[in-house]
């Protein structure tokens, strides 16, 4: 039959075996928090809380003081441009006027957008969504708990009497809380 391509190869002859990752877990520990560095000068006072609100979570015990403080900081004046760039959105609006006297889209809007673009790759970067935590093979404290763990949970309770399904598996009729 034509157009079906050559047979796949034998997997033992295969040169790329992706095998499944385990999760690194970050325990929400106060001990092991870094110490937090200088905020980039010139923040607003929201974006210099902000970064001291990330340097106080879980996820920053993952990124290098040292390495990573580029980066940290081009997030953050990013961060702190979307803000005031919102600003004079709102101050000015979304329609101004153009050099011809015509109303045109605040070139504002474009800037933000780009901006944000931006910002989420690097939020990507330093897994600061759920998403972007899974996709770093991170999982934060409870939520790496395996299947195995919560089934555990589950079939462990064992004598729970005010559970109503052991009711049903004894053979009673239950109704409004009463033997029928």
């Amino acid at each position: 039959m034509a157009g079906r391509g050559p047979a796949p190869k034998d997997p033992e002859k295969r040169q790329r075996r992706n095998a499944a990752k385990d999760l690194a877990v970050v325990a929400g520990g106060a001990a092991e928090a870094p110490e937090v560095p200088a905020p980039p000068a010139g923040l607003l006072k929201r974006t210099r809380d902000r970064w001291a609100d990330y340097w106080a979570s879980p996820v920053a015990r993952l990124a290098d003081p040292v390495s990573d403080l580029p980066a940290l900081e081009r997030l953050f004046v990013l961060y702190d441009d979307l803000e005031r760039s919102n600003a004079a959105v709102k101050k000015r609006g979304h329609m101004v006027t153009g050099s011809q006297g015509q109303a045109v889209l605040n070139p504002l809007l474009r800037h933000i957008q780009v901006t944000q673009a931006e910002v989420r790759q690097l939020e990507d970067r330093f897994g600061l969504s759920p998403r972007a935590r899974l996709s770093l093979n991170v999982t934060l404290g409870e939520a790496a708990k395996s299947l195995a763990d919560l089934n555990s949970e589950f079939m462990g309770g064992g004598e729970d009497d005010d559970d109503p399904r052991f009711d049903v598996i004894a053979g009673q009729d239950v109704i409004d809380g009463e033997t029928a």
